[in-house]
């Protein structure tokens, strides 16, 4: 066994960093804890891992860089040289009791490195959270083996944590698991003079903390120096640590004033440029806020005093940090090492070391000031796991509720209905004497819930953004509603399976005339025969043998609408499809194109796709379905329109307490059905559950009751309002909602037992013109733990007073389990 070097006897490495070239003649830095994951995920201990990986390392002291087949080379001599051929060998061999994960339906591999990784992010060393997941896997070995649910692993790793680290590191671990899922997006501001290492310790967290977005101030002052002249702000145009009024210049040689002059004057000209610059991260910051995404913004300009913005507390969570590096020499050569990195020339950085100096001591002043925690980053490899620390802590004070409930399993005595009313809400209309349909409607089983309940309005997507069904739907199971396009789900929902690399499109089969206009973009919302059109579609061979090599899949889900799947080498999502869209003019179906004219890949698929669209007209124009169709006088489905290509993503499973919900979906809209599906739900349809008017209500009702009986949460889709607001026909949107009304009622009566209610929508639709719209969304939560409020009528213009007041339509779900 190889003796774990102690790290308090390691010569410092700091002061060279060691860069890997790729075959491309890419250059990164060499990580030992990348190696060190390698092995472990290999087979290899932690600690024999580090070893190696540290040995690799002063192996490489004295070189500046090194290419991957080499590194490749001397990691394997090493291993030999440590466990000999034999036990080399052993590491490359599968082994065949293996664990394996279950997550999104698909099994993997367990690793040591993900979940260590995972319980690093709460806060814990690296060494002791490598510890704890060998200690894990032999629980997991010994009870069972096979398959395991990767939410079980997570349940498994916290009740571990409680056991052997504690109460607030079990629950430091869950809230991390649930931050991307907080009340409201998290900002987190890393400051620090030039060369403290804001851009690397940002680039470690982001990806911990489940954070897609980093933005440096070095980014968004060049933005403000391209809007804004030197005339006009001169103070953009220098860099931070350079202050033109501080400066005595002779020729090339520029040195700092001396005295206390000379700081001041530097300083001041310092915060001139931070306070012109925050303009610009507030307009960041504000834009997070408006899409409910978190964000991480680093740089020089984040002067303690000056960020957090007090007036945004309301609306986000806003972390602050202030890196240091106290030892001057440590401090020098990192803004040697990272012009190696980073491709910017030193002499410039070392010139100015004096002032940036300046700059780092008056920035730790503010912090000790404002009272903004600094994190002292000159042993580097500590500093990660003590920032997430200071942001853990944060969340938990800011946050007691939250970490009280990562703590404790979600309460399975009160199962949850989402009652999901698609295309409910509407605006007034003259057909119905100034009222919505929703006010028009007698529903008094609604009525009585608002009157016992709480009500607000949420926004599906974004205030002013329209959504439609799968973005609506996203958000309603606490998704973001931006995290997969419509092509992707459609093809979720009729079934066909995507792989990597595949291209999916949403389809409507639509009619044209004579000339090859649209005059019907849902083909009179086609049912018989639409199976049938879809399978003479199915792997359409491409005219001129042309593009052979590329797989066309064709399904149909619901009505009219289909799934169109390109399978192939070298395709692009960054397409646009045939469809005009409602409310277009008048006028042929749009050539599908790519976003970028430069993109060759997207250029090549666009043109893919057209060649799909003018064979599939020639096999629709004379096919047998539809020369029935015209025969009785209906619209032929004479061609496919095509629209939201995208590929398939993962979702985020549906969590509460840290524990895993069970969900039960039942709908006839595929298209709800497969995003459940994808979230592992249960699904329940049926034939006589339509995605229309003709829907079987009380078969809907009666299957959402005996699935209640056994899960967390069942989501009862019905879109008949969807439909009615489609065709124009306020009339028969509002008989739609008073039936929904009545089986509602019916579904209370019989009930025995504690129950939560949520109504909510995924959009409006608008009777007047047929259309989606922006509006918000009337949302109604009643049951166990829910207290009363003031409004006592449901419909759009009542529940605008109620307590839940405005919130993102995502975090329904959060709301409803917080108030239980």
């Amino acid at each position: 066994m190889t003796k774990k070097p102690e790290r308090s006897r390691r010569e410092p490495t700091s002061d060279r960093q060691l860069l890997v070239r790729d075959s491309a003649g890419r250059r990164n830095p060499f990580l030992r804890g990348m190696v060190t994951h390698d092995l472990v995920e290999r087979g290899l201990s932690f600690d024999d891992a580090y070893a190696i990986a540290q040995a690799v390392r002063d192996a490489l002291r004295d070189r500046a860089e090194v290419d991957t087949r080499e590194l490749r080379q001397l990691i394997d001599r090493q291993l030999e040289r440590s466990l000999g051929p034999e036990g080399a060998r052993r590491l490359l061999r599968t082994d065949a009791t293996q664990l394996r994960v279950v997550y999104h339906g698909q099994e993997q591999p367990f690793s040591r490195g993900l979940l260590a990784r995972s319980l690093y992010a709460g806060g814990l060393d690296l060494d002791r959270a490598y510890a704890l997941v060998a200690a894990l896997e032999e629980e997991l070995r010994h009870d069972r083996s096979g398959a395991i649910r990767s939410d079980e692993i997570a349940r498994r790793a916290g009740d571990l944590l409680e056991r052997e680290e504690g109460v607030d590191a079990a629950g430091r671990y869950r809230l991390m698991r649930q931050v991307h899922r907080l009340p409201r997006p998290l900002v987190i501001y890393i400051g620090g003079a030039s060369g403290t290492g804001k851009s690397t310790l940002s680039l470690e967290l982001a990806p911990l903390l489940r954070i897609y977005r980093v933005n440096a101030t070095d980014t968004i002052r060049q933005v403000m120096r391209m809007v804004f002249s030197p005339a006009i702000l001169p103070d953009l145009h220098r860099s931070s640590f350079e202050a033109t009024a501080a400066w005595e210049s002779a020729g090339e040689d520029r040195r700092l004033a001396t005295g206390d002059a000379g700081r001041q004057q530097l300083v001041g000209s310092f915060d001139e440029q931070a306070a012109r610059v925050l303009v610009g991260v507030r307009a960041v910051v504000e834009r997070a806020v408006a899409e409910r995404m978190s964000i991480l913004v680093e740089g020089v300009h984040l002067v303690p005093g000056l960020i957090p913005f007090p007036d945004l507390e309301g609306s986000v969570y806003q972390i602050p940090l202030l890196l240091t590096t106290f030892g001057e020499e440590v401090h020098r050569s990192r803004v040697l090492s990272r012009s190696r990195t980073t491709g910017r020339r030193p002499e410039r950085y070392l010139r100015h070391f004096e002032a940036i100096r300046q700059i780092h001591q008056h920035l730790a002043q503010l912090a000790e000031t404002h009272e903004t925690p600094l994190l002292d980053t000159s042993d580097f490899e500590a500093a990660v796991p003590r920032a997430l620390r200071l942001v853990t802590d944060a969340l938990q004070q800011r946050l007691p509720a939250l970490a009280r409930a990562v703590q404790t399993p979600v309460s399975r005595e009160a199962p949850t209905l989402l009652l999901a009313v698609d295309g409910m809400p509407d605006r007034p209309l003259r057909a119905l004497g100034g009222r919505t349909p929703l006010e028009a409607a007698r529903t008094p089983t609604l009525d009585r819930l608002a009157a016992e309940g709480q009500c607000g309005l949420a926004d599906p997507v974004a205030p002013g953004v329209v959504p439609d069904t799968a973005a609506g739907t996203l958000a309603l199971l606490g998704q973001s509603p931006f995290a997969m396009k419509r092509g992707p789900v459609e093809a979720l929902g009729s079934g066909l399976e995507l792989a990597a690399g595949d291209i999916a499109l949403r389809g409507n089969f639509a009619t044209l005339d004579e000339r090859g206009w649209v005059v019907d973009r849902r083909a009179g919302r086609i049912r018989e025969g639409g199976e049938e059109l879809a399978s003479a579609l199915d792997r359409l061979p491409l005219p001129g043998g042309l593009y052979d090599d590329v797989e066309i899949r064709v399904r149909r889900t619901t009505e009219h609408r289909l799934s169109v799947v390109l399978r192939g080498e070298g395709l692009s999502s960054s397409i646009e499809g045939s469809d005009p869209g409602d409310g277009a003019p008048p006028g042929p179906p749009l050539a599908p194109r790519p976003r970028d004219p430069e993109d060759e890949a997207a250029g090549q698929t666009a043109q893919i796709l057209a060649l799909f669209e003018q064979e599939a007209r020639r096999v629709l124009g004379d096919h047998p379905v539809n020369r029935r169709r015209r025969e009785r006088g209906e619209p032929p489905a004479s061609c496919v329109l095509t629209r939201g290509a995208g590929r398939l993503h993962r979702l985020l499973p549906l969590e509460e307490g840290g524990r895993p919900l069970r969900l039960t979906c039942i709908s006839g809209d595929r298209t709800v059905l497969g995003l459940a599906a994808w979230l592992e739900a249960a699904t329940v349809s049926s034939t006589a559950m339509t995605a229309n008017l003709d829907t079987d209500l009380a078969a809907k009702f009666a299957a959402a009751a005996r699935a209640l009986a056994s899960s967390d949460l069942v989501l009862l889709h019905v879109k008949g309002a969807d439909i009615a607001a489609h065709d124009r026909r306020p009339d028969l949107k509002v008989e739609f909602l008073e039936r929904v009304d009545r089986e509602l009622a019916a579904l209370l009566e019989r009930w025995d037992g504690p129950l939560r209610i949520a109504v909510a929508a995924d959009h409006a639709t608008l009777a007047e013109v047929g259309q989606h719209a922006a509006d918000p969304l009337p949302v109604l939560l009643w049951g166990v733990g829910v207290v009363a409020d003031e409004v006592q009528t449901f419909d759009e213009r009542r529940a605008a007073g109620g307590s839940l007041r405005r919130f993102p339509l995502q975090m329904l779900l959060s709301r409803l389990f917080e108030l239980a």
